[in-house]
């Protein structure tokens, strides 16, 4: 009889709450991918709004909606795990009446939470920075890889990522926006001529704008600043050029070979750190 009796009990039980239980994880789960096919739809369509592949306006959109997706996921599996709870006739309301969300916001562990999540509403608001973009945050230099209201992760140019709550992020180096510039310095020898060196460095921007593929990068005509500095053992000029967001890099590298080459071309030399020594003889050998 017992065993019958827990039988009946159970099956009770299943059909009044089982079946309301797995309703509920039917539809949170209809949710979850509802929501992705929302977003992706919609993202999509907005990055169709221009031509440009990897636009700023893609880059954005991306970075908005998934943090939408991300946030609207932590909410249905939320939701759902406290409806499941109060199906299973745990007492859920008196809890969260007696602690209470203001309660909750003071809490210590709340308070860092509700600090990051506002954090990182004001990035997206004011696009400080989006995922793909290179930028330093918390000291850090690296590519946005991930993001969150709550964190961001940066990836490193050792493949390393860091997350860094968006509440601790003070100051945002932000390298990819808009446009960068690519910077070079040459130490010459003093021995060498200015005028020559400053012409050398000409050509080499020269070279710059007719290459096929690095000319894409550039967006004006490589300048030589002239000497920028003297230093104790040579004399500093500068070439540089504004280019595309990211570009800064490929053309400092092109710009820094084809200086070694034209420079050994002209039969310029380039400086390198050196001591002069004086060997002065005794003065009895002096006499």
């Amino acid at each position: 009889m017992g065993m019958e009796n827990f039988n009946e009990q159970a099956g009770i039980w299943l059909r009044s709450h089982g079946a309301t239980i797995l309703i509920i994880i039917l539809v949170a789960v209809a949710a979850y991918y509802l929501l992705g096919i929302t977003t992706k739809t919609l993202s999509r369509r907005i990055q169709a709004l221009d031509d440009v592949e990897d636009s700023e306006l893609d880059r954005r959109t991306k970075t908005i909606f998934r943090v939408v997706r991300s946030t609207g996921a932590v909410i249905i599996v939320g939701t759902a795990i406290m409806m499941i709870l109060t199906e299973l006739g745990v007492a859920i309301t008196p809890v969260l009446a007696s602690v209470g969300f203001v309660g909750l916001a003071f809490g210590l562990g709340a308070q860092t939470l509700v600090k990051d999540m506002i954090a990182g509403l004001f990035i997206l608001i004011e696009d400080q920075y989006t995922v793909g973009d290179v930028a330093e945050i918390g000291g850090i230099t690296g590519t946005v890889e991930h993001m969150t209201l709550r964190a961001t992760e940066i990836r490193d140019l050792y493949g390393t990522v860091h997350i860094i709550p968006n509440g601790e992020i003070r100051i945002v180096a932000n390298k990819s926006r808009d446009w960068s510039r690519a910077i070079v310095d040459v130490n010459v020898a003093y021995e060498e001529d200015v005028d020559t060196a400053v012409q050398a460095l000409q050509e080499v921007g020269q070279l710059a704008e007719t290459d096929e593929m690095i000319g894409l990068l550039l967006q004006e005509t490589p300048v030589v600043t002239g000497v920028e500095g003297l230093e104790e053992w040579a004399m500093r000029l500068r070439l540089m050029v504004k280019t595309l967001p990211n570009g800064q890099w490929e053309v400092q590298r092109y710009l820094r070979r084809q200086i070694r080459l034209v420079f050994a071309q002209k039969g310029i030399e380039l400086a390198f750190p050196r001591q002069e020594l004086m060997i002065v003889p005794p003065k009895s050998q002096q006499n």
